[in-house]
């Protein structure tokens, strides 16, 4: 078990200020999420919060970034960015489902994640998600850090990714201490 910083990405709405940290995490139940309900956190990377708050959701008023812990532990979070044999077993079980018809090209990751939660028992222990959206930011992006393996090559390392870790309820992994850390302003440990 590790102690993670993760980082979630809010719309600035300056009168539920006093609110935000005693009533947060929030969570996020768009339509279009991509890994379903859940409580959406940024892996250790800032950058991937201002990120999301300036070029991914564009925020018209602004944005706020809390920081929060978790212990993060492949025992209760389906790791399918660092753990192969997650990704294995996703892949595996995405085979079967789809040999069988009850897959197919057109579907989502959040569509097999729902399938998954209610047909496959070695998935209901799972209480948090972890992935990283591959080509979520341009590359050029400020907030992108991309160095080219060979000149004149496609390939290149990626050492900002844009890893989510979507936490199904606010306690999973013992997710806590949550408070904001962005904007500077609105940050009780803010010293001028």
């Amino acid at each position: 078990m590790a102690k993670k910083k993760v980082y979630q990405t809010l719309e600035d709405r300056p009168t539920d200020l006093d609110k935000i940290e005693s009533n947060g995490p929030y969570a996020c139940r768009w339509e279009n999420s991509w890994l379903g309900d859940g409580y959406y956190f940024w892996d250790t990377f800032i950058e991937n919060a201002h990120w999301w708050g300036t070029e991914g959701r564009k925020y018209r008023n602004g944005y706020i970034i809390c920081q929060a812990e978790c212990d993060f532990n492949d025992t209760e979070c389906l790791d399918l960015h660092g753990n192969m044999e997650h990704l294995k077993m996703f892949k595996d079980t995405y085979e079967f489902f789809k040999n069988r018809g009850f897959v197919d090209k057109q579907t989502t990751v959040k569509m097999f994640l729902e399938f998954l939660k209610k047909e496959n028992e070695s998935f209901k222990k799972f209480t948090a998600i972890r992935v990283n959206g591959m080509k979520s930011k341009r590359f050029d992006s400020p907030y992108s850090l991309n160095l080219f393996f060979e000149n004149k090559k496609d390939q290149y390392f990626e050492s900002i990714p844009a890893v989510q870790i979507c936490f199904f309820t606010k306690t999973s992994l013992n997710l806590k201490n949550y408070k904001i850390v962005y904007p500077d302003e609105y940050n009780s440990d803010y010293v001028v």
